[in-house]
């Protein structure tokens, strides 16, 4: 009963849309994209940890990088949350637990085993605690850890973690979690908050805002982090469907962009007058004043670029629809690549900014080379998110089917208890 009011409510939200929002087949190759100029630049940014650093001294790279930084992932947790909502249009909850379980596990399992490793090797090396030459590092990781990892033991279990891939992990956790709950999105209550909120987008900003406030005062690390992205994913499914939602963002795109302009702008000047200073330190005004404005920026710059995409973007291009598939892969790989080519140049005398640059050309050029080797291999296209042709051997061998769910099944529990 719940699922066929809850189809009915999505039928019926959906009526005035065309069957695919095409400016988020744009947002996601654009997210992509800034992903990879932000993972690079983590690279050099000063003060800011990462895997593998070769610090620069430039400030404007810091300030460059607190522009992206706060929202970069929100949007790509309410993207998710649209797509998990219309999954829901075309399967059962139970075959798309199924089904997304394996397109978010598998190719986690492929990435913290063969994909992340590399980057706890520099990482290792960077920091004078990994003696061994890569091969013989390699050994050791998957056969004879002896006590090289004693001091990294945290992750999916110890010394394998997961990096940039923890957006997988916590994608799956919690969109399992939504879609248990997402019959109580079909009761009357809630159609009429989504309707009211779909038509009022300044309202939703000010809920939205004090949600991440909250998270922010409540939550500290990882958990805030993912709590903020739980709440992303959480709106995204929830008025992903809703027409209303998206006019309304259409309409008012200025004025949102507008405030998510003075948002990031009071962000810069925060972090350069309180946070550098530690003025906000014993000062209850100053921290709540800046817990708001970072709140905002982390949330506004969602809203504004969902609503300047939709009104420019919401438009099929064929060279955005081969591309769009490759998103996942090229996350998976990305941040490996940029870190082992930071690393193999670093010892260059290569100015700074041509050395950032040149990393950045590999990290596009290897990317692609990937992709297009994992175009041709069932087995890598599954390994790697790419969805395989309906006329694949993963598709018509129960087989391939059952190993590919079987090896699921470790990490899931894992990530679980």
């Amino acid at each position: 009963m719940h699922k066929t009011l809850l189809m009915d409510l999505l039928t019926e939200q959906d009526t005035n849309q065309s069957n695919r929002l095409h400016h988020l087949d744009w947002l996601r190759v654009i997210a992509i994209g800034l992903l990879m100029l932000y993972h690079t630049g983590m690279v050099y940014v000063p003060e800011w940890g990462f895997h593998f650093k070769h610090e620069s001294e430039s400030i404007f790279l810091q300030h460059l990088m607190l522009t992206l930084s706060p929202w970069r992932m929100g949007l790509l947790w309410f993207i998710s949350g649209v797509a998990l909502r219309f999954m829901l249009l075309k399967q059962s909850n139970g075959k798309l637990l199924w089904s997304r379980s394996i397109q978010l596990l598998f190719p986690l399992l492929i990435g913290v085993l063969i994909v992340v490793p590399p980057q706890l090797y520099i990482e290792m090396k960077q920091a004078g605690k990994m003696p061994l030459e890569f091969w013989s590092f390699v050994y050791a990781f998957y056969f004879e850890p002896l006590n090289y990892f004693d001091a990294y033991q945290s992750g999916i279990w110890p010394h394998i973690d997961v990096n940039h891939l923890w957006f997988l992990r916590s994608l799956w956790k919690y969109s399992i979690v939504l879609l248990i709950v997402s019959p109580l999105f079909a009761h009357k209550w809630a159609q009429k908050a989504a309707a009211f909120l779909g038509h009022k987008p300044f309202i939703l900003s000010i809920v939205l805002i004090f949600s991440a406030l909250l998270i922010d005062t409540q939550l500290t690390g990882d958990m805030a982090r993912e709590m903020y992205g739980f709440l992303l994913l959480i709106f995204g499914f929830y008025l992903g469907s809703v027409s209303a939602f998206w006019k309304s963002l259409s309409e008012s795109w200025l004025k949102i962009a507008l405030l998510a302009f003075i948002s990031l702008a009071a962000l810069q000047f925060g972090f350069s007058y309180n946070w550098q200073t530690g003025f906000h330190q014993g000062n209850e005004v100053a921290a709540l004043m800046l817990g708001i404005i970072y709140a905002s920026a982390k949330t506004m710059p969602v809203l504004a670029i969902l609503a300047i995409a939709n009104r420019y973007l919401n438009r099929k291009s064929s060279i955005i629809s081969e591309l769009n598939p490759l998103v996942f892969p090229v996350y998976i790989v990305h941040q490996t690549i940029i870190i082992v080519a930071a690393y193999l140049l670093s010892d260059s005398r290569m100015s700074m900014a041509f050395e950032g640059l040149a990393v950045l050309v590999l990290t596009i050029m290897f990317c692609w080379i990937g992709v297009m080797i994992i175009k041709r291999s069932t087995l890598l296209q599954v390994s790697f998110g790419v969805k395989p042709m309906s006329t694949s051997e993963y598709h018509t061998s129960y087989l391939w089917r059952s190993f590919v769910t079987v090896s699921c099944i470790p990490l899931a529990f894992e990530l679980i208890y």
